[in-house]
């Protein structure tokens, strides 16, 4: 059997990193969309409805990629920290278990 050492507070650190790369995308990808139309509206105006419609499109689309994108790292910060629990529960109960039989072993006479 192959050994496992696992650090909680490494993986809880790298649930926090992939927090915070959810949180930047998410503003990122919201802020990129309503910035480029409101940019090109005055630009383009009345001619160039057609392409603002085609291109306000695409960005909705861009933009749905990059919230998705941002969800998996959100997602992926709440199976770090789960695991990490998980890791620290299983090992406490396992300390729990051994230590009970431990003194289960030194009361006999």
């Amino acid at each position: 059997m192959s050994e496992v050492h696992a650090v909680p507070d490494g993986i809880r650190s790298y649930g926090h990193t992939s927090g915070e790369v959810a949180s930047r995308i998410f503003n990122e990808g919201v802020y990129d969309l309503q910035a480029n139309i409101t940019t090109l509206t005055p630009v383009f105006g009345a001619i160039g409805i057609d392409f603002l419609s085609a291109f306000g499109a695409a960005q909705t689309n861009h933009s749905k990629a990059v919230l998705e994108l941002a969800g998996h790292y959100a997602a992926t910060a709440t199976a770090a920290n789960d695991t990490a629990a998980s890791y620290e529960g299983t090992d406490n109960r396992s300390a729990a278990a051994l230590g009970a039989v431990g003194n289960g072993i030194e009361a006999r006479p």
